[in-house]
């Protein structure tokens, strides 16, 4: 990547556990090839596992498949999920709240690397869960 270019990716992902590997593989295989250090590659990596999981764990009847995008530049790497289900997700409050769990951890995770993340509805339904990290 050249410095101040923007490079992204877009692919879908049948919303189903055993999608998940590939998910992340493929994430973490095209952020390596942009040039992302590997902390930032690992860290994405759990990222698109938890948000994947959960569309398949949570969505996948009215979700049949998920999209995920990865875009960066020299400053962000930004991860984002999208599925069609009209339900927004929520993070647990505390650790002994049940369900929520993999958001939960998606918000530490991007806390962690000094940076964000949002649940965002989209229009006609569904939602993009979007996590922003610093390179």
């Amino acid at each position: 990547m050249q410095s101040g270019e923007r490079v992204s990716e877009v692919f879908s992902v049948v919303s189903a556990i055993d999608q998940v590997p590939s998910a992340r593989h493929r994430a973490r295989g095209t952020l390596a090839a942009w040039g992302v250090d590997d902390e930032t590659v690992f860290t994405a990596g759990l990222i698109v596992t938890e948000l994947v999981t959960n569309v398949a764990e949570h969505a996948a009847a009215e979700s049949p498949s998920a999209t995920v995008m990865l875009a960066a530049d020299r400053h962000w790497v930004t991860v984002a999920v999208h599925d069609t289900h009209p339900r927004l997700p929520r993070a647990l409050a505390s650790p002994r709240d049940d369900g929520g769990r993999g958001l939960r951890m998606v918000m530490l995770l991007a806390e962690e690397a000094g940076g964000r993340h949002s649940v965002e509805p989209t229009p006609g339904g569904g939602k993009h869960v979007v996590v922003h990290l610093p390179r």
